[in-house]
């Protein structure tokens, strides 16, 4: 594994901008729309201006959260098989890689075919994503064909059904969370199974800059219940909703990251959660926003250090931008989910999701697995021991170039890693030429082999029963059918 990552930032510079945080976390404050979280943030040490509804966070705070905070904790599948660890545990940890999550449409990049994403859908891609080896974490859709009221919990029980992988949930509100645990609860066996190995991950939504809806804190308690990991998608657009410069913008993430620790930490201690970043930019010309240019990406990077210098699990989604066309997406996923690996990223999401995570292709589903094994190689390093800096085979070779038939090249065939392409085609023009199969065919015919070879045990009969309860429950209360 790699023994040292890329470090965007100077230590003098990583200092400076942790300070400048703290003086925003106190000297601004953040804006928090609940009134249970004022007064426990009041009774934590917080200065809190209730009739402004502002709360103004001391170092001590900051630091006391900093410590609280899981440093590595388990995101758990359906079946344990599918269990594994995030965050710092070492650098023997590779990144966990998680699909796009709440796309509303479905794009086939084969075909050119946009179509809204269906609760079909949902479960296909909860089968392809089972039968991914490199993708730990299944996004959940947004479904367009089934009731809205009621769309999250019903997309939820699918994706349970069809795969067996850790699920991000994302909800509508508090209100739809209550039967989406409801829902985790059965699968995992009861809220203590539950606490112990979380089948899901959650969301709590800080709004940038620095403000904490209402709604985003009762989610929040409620999975603090049952200590399921949750995201805070820190969503900082460069020059629209955070300053301009780079460093301004990396300064107000950096402080809304640490804010949102300490609210997490103080209404729901020990609750796992990463430091988790979607950064984008506004482009002036036009007024949208750009996921995939090299300022964000330099920002990212910044960012994923001071997740390594706080010791928290760095996240970001650095495939996710605004390409649709194969050979751009083939580029702009291969550089930046490169520079992030590089970074020490933890966690990183968006596969599959293009038009700036609107949109998902089941095949560059496909082809982001492939980049990932190619990524998971670079992290892998370069193992140095005197028996593989082989300097007595060199001087064994007495300059004859005949490593092939040498014991040593035998002895390593096997056991030193290679990158072994399963859609990038290697072969020459010549070989192509006779089978000119592009490598969004070789993508298509993959996720076909999966749909249609690739098992998913079912869920036993009775636990099947028992969402179809929840889940008519939850329409009834929520939607009056």
């Amino acid at each position: 594994m790699l023994k040292n990552f890329f470090h965007m930032l100077a230590d003098e510079e990583l200092s400076q901008i942790h300070g400048a945080s703290l003086e925003v976390l106190e000297k601004t404050g953040l804006h928090i729309d609940h009134p249970v979280a004022l007064e426990k943030l009041a009774g934590a040490g917080a200065r809190v201006d209730k009739a402004r509804r502002k709360v103004y966070l001391p170092k001590d705070l900051v630091d006391k959260a900093l410590k609280m905070a899981p440093k590595s904790f388990t995101c758990a599948g359906r079946t344990p098989e599918f269990d594994f660890l995030t965050g710092k545990t070492g650098l023997s940890q590779m990144p966990s890689f998680r699909t796009v999550g709440g796309a509303i449409n479905l794009y086939n990049l084969g075909t050119s075919k946009l179509t809204p994403v269906s609760i079909a859908d949902c479960g296909d891609m909860a089968h392809l994503v089972d039968g991914m080896e490199n993708l730990n974490i299944l996004g959940a859709l947004t479904a367009r064909d089934i009731q809205l009221e009621t769309y999250d919990i019903e997309t939820l029980k699918v994706m349970l059904e069809r795969g067996r992988k850790h699920i991000w949930a994302l909800t509508t509100d508090s209100k739809n969370l209550k039967y989406q645990i409801e829902m985790m609860k059965a699968v995992a066996g009861d809220g203590s199974r539950l606490s112990k190995r979380p089948i899901c991950s959650g969301i709590v939504c800080l709004i940038a800059p620095l403000y904490f809806p209402f709604d985003e804190i009762e989610r929040l308690l409620m999975y603090g219940e049952y200590n399921i990991p949750v995201r805070v998608p820190l969503v900082p657009i460069i020059g629209a909703n955070a300053p301009y410069t780079l460093a301004g913008t990396i300064t107000q993430t950096n402080a809304e990251a640490l804010g949102s620790l300490v609210v997490l930490q103080t209404l729901c201690p020990g609750i796992p959660t990463w430091y988790y970043c979607l950064v984008q930019s506004m482009e002036m010309s036009h007024g949208g926003a750009e996921f995939l240019n090299p300022e964000v990406m330099l920002v990212e990077s910044a960012l994923m250090q001071l997740a390594r210098f706080y010791d928290l699990p760095g996240a970001s989604s650095p495939v996710m931008g605004n390409d649709s066309q194969a050979h751009q997406i083939m580029f702009e996923r291969g550089t930046s989910l490169t520079m992030a690996a590089l970074s020490g990223i933890n966690e990183a999401g968006g596969m599959g999701g293009i038009e700036n995570g609107l949109t998902t292709s089941p095949q560059v589903v496909v082809i982001d697995n492939e980049i990932i094994s190619y990524i998971k190689r670079l992290v892998k390093g370069i193992e140095i021991s005197k028996d593989t800096i082989a300097a007595e085979v060199i001087h064994g070779d007495d300059h004859k170039g005949k490593y092939l038939e040498n014991p040593h090249t035998f002895k390593h065939l096997r056991k030193e890693a290679r990158f072994k392409p399963s859609l990038f085609d290697w072969s020459s023009l010549l070989e192509w030429q006779k089978d000119q199969k592009t490598i969004i065919d070789r993508a298509e015919d993959k996720r076909v082999e999966i749909m249609n070879h690739h098992v998913v045990p079912p869920l036993e009969e009775k636990l099947t029963a028992e969402l179809d309860r929840i889940l008519k429950t939850g329409k009834k209360e929520l939607a009056g059918c």
